[in-house]
């Protein structure tokens, strides 16, 4: 779905879950949002809930066709935003994981990896330019 000419939705629709962590009525269900931002590199923004892995995995394969993104920037760890870390970076094995250090941290204590090879640490007023499309 398009949100702008350079931004596109590429989350998830959980129609099953009938509680916002475990105590808000959310009686249409939810989405588990995530987008992709395009310019001369790619950024992919957040995973999805565990359970949506390929669904996931495949929204953003048909976004990107023959393209690879460059960069999974992981805003934070609350799992129905970064359940799929892991399965991205696998998928993905050139991209970074961009996260703050607080993240990274939390990300090797709940995944067992944070990339040390391949992560770029977000300190504040940081910025990560994608270049122009």
């Amino acid at each position: 779905m398009n949100i702008t000419r350079t931004v596109k939705y590429v989350g998830v629709n959980d129609r099953k879950v009938d509680l916002f962590e475990g105590q808000y009525n959310v009686p249409n269900g939810m989405a588990y949002n995530s987008y992709i931002i395009f310019g001369e590199q790619i950024a992919v923004m957040d995973t999805v809930e565990k359970s949506f892995t390929d669904e996931w995995l495949g929204n953003i394969a048909s976004e990107l066709g023959e393209r690879k993104p460059d960069y999974l920037i992981v805003q934070h760890m609350e799992p129905d935003h970064s359940a799929n870390i892991v399965a991205f970076m696998r998928a993905y094995p050139e991209a970074k994981v961009v996260a703050s250090q607080k993240a990274l941290d939390m990300m090797l204590n709940f995944y067992g990896d944070n990339f040390p090879d391949r992560c770029v640490v977000a300190e504040d007023g940081s910025t990560l330019s994608i270049g122009n499309e």
